[in-house]
């Protein structure tokens, strides 16, 4: 499993394994400086230039002291620009500071014109809990403005660790190579930007580090997905990988229907029915074949006999989708209304199902039925009473609060999507890119999960396989057809690919790395 931490238990983790387990602090610090010297020493030679390391008076300072000192030793052009007051040096790092000019590493308190091919960010890491002002922070944006590969040691200078947030300005990297654990920094944006790819190397703090309290979060990657996929079974028939309800379209729209009950059959479930109005009975016969086909008059007086279906479809069915283009009349919140009743189903509530469930929370809260919920920051900032800034600035708080509360799975979809869980863990997704941002995607992803829980997946797997795959299809499809042109229909061909390849992963152990595009200076 992949975990990501904030600064308090990374900090935790740090001192149980230097009080606990007795490695000294120094011994971190030289492991940590080594790490970073073999990333470097493998991307670049001795005579590549001249390297700058940025070092503050913390222990990440600390850090880049050590790793100053062992390039310096190996050949490479390196010199230390010290920014602080070395009376406010921790001990370790005035000891690497020490060790670094009795070996003659070339110090200096300004910033020369040099032409630095490299420069390694050493200035504050993941204490930092202010604003950068003043003249360091005219230091960091003189420093993002030089045409040089820029690497961040832990985390770019600037970015808060907890939520990724800018504080003041940034160190903006291309590699940042952090230590025993992701950031939750490192993931969500826009700290996401400023991080570039992010190598996570071992220094000795590890699982046993937790000393039983295990970080909250974790970040999906396709690699972990891989075991959160539904079991085929060769001795099958269509019944054997589950029926989904998808409750889904109004008077002539019919597309939302569509999207989503083609990515959940996409996703591997046998039987998918759409419960849907009269009017878009003859564009999903055409094009969607496959599917079962249930229609109701949406602008009938009595909606007695809508009931009655729908008690019908929610019999037949193993897992339910409701929300996607279903509108907000009379007809769709007695559907939505009634879909909470069935305590024996899980059941997936998305778009307008959000909508009319935020004119009544209660009805929620107060349902015994399993079930996720799908909102973007706009459905989220109905349902929550908060602003989409608001919502934004405490993603990942937003969606572990509303889980709890409501003792439902809620993936919050933003350009990182986050999925809260009721007992308190939260993962963040790590794949998908700008191109997804495009109507019927949201409907896509619904399909997904809900599929999968057709198949007998628990809601949290559930949840967090279908979002890792639903952005892994989106950079697919991106590879082929570039961000800008992307349309949902994209991303649902690609799925079938894509839970093939996840499904013949092997696991992969070691070095973790991910991506993120470079933030434009």
């Amino acid at each position: 499993m992949n975990y990501a931490v904030n600064a308090q238990e990374m900090k935790q983790y740090d001192n149980n394994t230097i009080e606990y387990y007795g490695i000294p602090s120094t011994v971190l610090m030289e492991r940590a400086a080594l790490a970073v010297f073999y990333e470097i020493t493998g991307r670049f030679y001795p005579d590549c230039g001249k390297i700058l390391v940025l070092c503050g008076a913390g222990n990440n300072g600390g850090d880049g002291f050590a790793l100053a000192r062992l390039l310096y030793l190996k050949g490479y052009q390196t010199q230390i620009f010290f920014a602080m007051d070395e009376g406010s040096m921790t001990p370790e790092t005035k000891a690497q500071c020490l060790s670094a000019q009795k070996y003659n590493v070339p110090q200096t308190k300004e910033l020369l014109e040099y032409p630095y091919t490299v420069i390694v960010d050493a200035l504050f890491g993941i204490g930092l809990a202010r604003p950068i002002e003043g003249r360091l922070a005219s230091l960091i944006n003189k420093i993002n403005h030089i045409n040089a590969y820029k690497i961040a040691l832990d985390i770019s200078s600037g970015i808060s660790a907890d939520t990724g947030s800018v504080l003041g300005t940034a160190f903006c990297a291309d590699l940042t190579v952090t230590f025993a654990f992701a950031k939750i920094g490192h993931l969500l944006y826009p700290g996401a930007e400023y991080t570039g790819e992010l190598i996570i190397k071992d220094i000795g703090i590890d699982k046993h580090s937790f000393l039983g309290k295990a970080p909250q979060a974790r970040y999906l990657t396709t690699q972990n997905a891989k075991q959160m996929l539904p079991i085929r079974s060769p001795y099958s028939n269509k019944g054997t990988f589950g029926k989904v309800l998808v409750i889904a379209g109004s008077p002539e729209m019919a597309g939302a229907a569509y999207f989503a009950a083609k990515a959940a059959y996409y996703s591997g479930c046998g039987l998918v029915r759409i419960l849907t109005p009269n009017e878009n009975r003859d564009i999903l016969l055409t094009k969607l074949p496959e599917a079962v086909l249930s229609v109701y008059d949406a602008k009938a007086d009595d909606l007695g006999s809508l009931m009655d279906l729908l008690e019908v479809c929610m019999d037949w069915a193993d897992a339910v989708l409701i929300g996607p283009g279903l509108g907000q009349s009379p007809a769709s919140q007695m559907l939505v209304t009634k879909a909470l009743q069935y305590t024996d189903k899980k059941i997936v509530f998305d778009a307008d199902a959000l909508n009319i469930l935020s004119k009544n929370m209660v009805l929620l809260k107060e349902s015994k039925a399993q079930r996720i919920v799908t909102p973007h920051l706009g459905e989220m900032g109905r349902m929550a009473g908060k602003s989409i800034k608001e919502i934004q600035a405490g993603l990942l708080k937003i969606a572990q609060d509303f889980a709890k509360e409501y003792q439902a799975v809620c993936i919050l979809k933003d350009a990182r999507t986050v999925i809260g869980l009721p007992e308190g863990e939260y993962y963040i997704n790590t794949t998908g890119n700008c191109g997804m941002a495009t109507g019927g995607s949201g409907d896509v992803l619904a399909g997904i999960v809900t599929g999968f829980l057709a198949q007998g997946l628990e809601l949290g797997n559930a949840a967090a396989a279908a979002v890792c795959l639903h952005g892994e299809a989106g950079d697919k499809a991106a590879e082929k057809r570039g961000s800008y042109g992307m349309v949902a229909s994209d991303l649902l061909e690609e799925i079938p690919g894509v839970v093939r390849r996840v499904s013949q992963l092997a696991n992969i152990n070691g070095t973790t790395s991910t991506t993120t595009k470079r933030r434009k200076k």
